[in-house]
């Protein structure tokens, strides 16, 4: 399979991660967007949770993480439910970690596994993913995860260049097995990038109007039955469609302009970033530096 990313370039994928993401329930993530429902107020950020997934996976690649720790990377979105984060503000999960709660279920999805068995993988290895400190390691430090969604988020909104990223990407380096950066530049860098998407992206105007009216959209329509919980294990269109059927959901996003949210608020995830810099063969946090 030739795979060109946006962001990291043009690669060949062959063998297990191929007849992985050839799956059915790794095709879904095709129909997930990766900033949740801000693409039916701006279709330009129509990106996806498949493209995110790869996008890590071809991170890990690059820094040469193992094969086992790529498809960790791969897979660890599996479980996300339609619109991304919209069922955690929907039942209120500060740390939205809905589809982590789910991921287990979704991991022994029967084609799934049998790839794996097919390269004789054990399925309960990827259950903890946090394990795979490339992939997965906690805040305020930098992560595959984190990396991609941040340049792949930033760069589909039009705010960093792919230069950028390039040079960005040459900064990484592997340390004990987690992501550090070579130079203070690049960290601050990142730093900064991060603290713009976290306040002007996901906490901007558009993001917060958008997921509190669909959250409101959604709450009454569990109400009335037209749609339910496991609905979200569908995607993004499917759940529009069952939307649809009570409200007219274009309708009312053209005017969300016009709705009075000032008093609305959603539950978000608190997310700050403190980088890890390689100083004189010594692991040092930036904010230790400075």
């Amino acid at each position: 399979m030739k795979y060109i990313d946006k962001i990291y370039g043009e690669f060949e994928i062959t063998g297990v991660i191929e007849e992985l993401i050839n799956t059915r329930v790794f095709q879904r993530l095709k129909g997930i967007h990766q900033g949740g429902a801000i693409f039916l107020v701006n279709p330009e950020i129509n990106h996806t949770r498949f493209e995110h997934s790869i996008g890590v996976m071809l991170l890990i690649k690059k820094l040469r993480g193992s094969s086992e720790e790529q498809i960790a990377g791969l897979i660890h979105d599996i479980s996300h439910t339609a619109f991304s984060h919209l069922i955690d503000y929907v039942l209120e999960i500060e740390e939205e970690d809905y589809h982590e709660k789910r991921f287990e279920e979704v991991l022994r999805d029967n084609e799934l596994n049998a790839v794996l068995k097919k390269y004789q993988l054990d399925i309960n290895k990827f259950i903890e993913i946090e394990n795979y400190q490339i992939l997965e390691y906690p805040l305020p430090n930098l992560s595959a995860d984190r990396i991609d969604y941040t340049l792949r988020d930033l760069f589909q909104i039009g705010k960093i260049t792919r230069k950028e990223i390039l040079w960005f990407l040459s900064g990484l380096k592997i340390v004990d097995n987690r992501i550090v950066l070579i130079s203070e530049e690049h960290a601050k860098w990142f730093q900064s990038k991060y603290e713009f998407l976290v306040a002007e992206y996901f906490g901007g105007k558009q993001n917060k109007g958008v997921n509190i009216l669909m959250k409101k959209i959604v709450k009454d329509c569990l109400t009335k039955g037209i749609i339910q919980e496991e609905d979200f294990y569908q995607d993004d269109f499917y759940l529009i469609d069952k939307i649809n059927r009570s409200v007219n959901l274009k309708k009312m996003i053209s005017e969300i302009n016009s709705l009075k949210i000032e008093n609305e608020k959603i539950t978000q995830k608190k997310r700050k970033i403190d980088p890890e810099i390689l100083v004189d063969n010594r692991v040092l946090k930036l904010s230790e530096i400075n």
